[in-house]
């Protein structure tokens, strides 16, 4: 996970089975953090530790929040840079 303080704002996940291996992450833009029930929710498994987002970190600065589409494009060109790559647009998945 990723994380501000005690308070977790991503996750990177992998699994495999059957030879196949897949893997993705969540980034906490701006949800509703009233349904992250942290009695039932344990990030990373990790007792005692909560959840936030990049809305409530930024606010609590005073600073913007991007919207889902400002994040979305940074992450899409963040991974054509990282791995090499050049992803083609279709429908909009944010």
């Amino acid at each position: 996970g990723v994380w501000v303080g005690d308070d977790k704002v991503a996750a990177v996940g992998i699994s495999s089975s059957r030879w196949i291996t897949t893997h993705g992450f969540a980034i906490n833009v701006d949800p509703d953090l009233d349904y992250f029930d942290t009695s039932v929710i344990l990030p990373c498994g990790i007792e005692g530790k909560g959840v936030t987002s990049m809305a409530k970190v930024l606010r609590s600065r005073g600073d913007q929040v991007p919207t889902m589409q400002q994040v979305g494009d940074v992450v899409v060109e963040t991974m054509e840079d990282v791995f090499g790559i050049r992803l083609e647009h279709g429908e909009s998945v944010r």
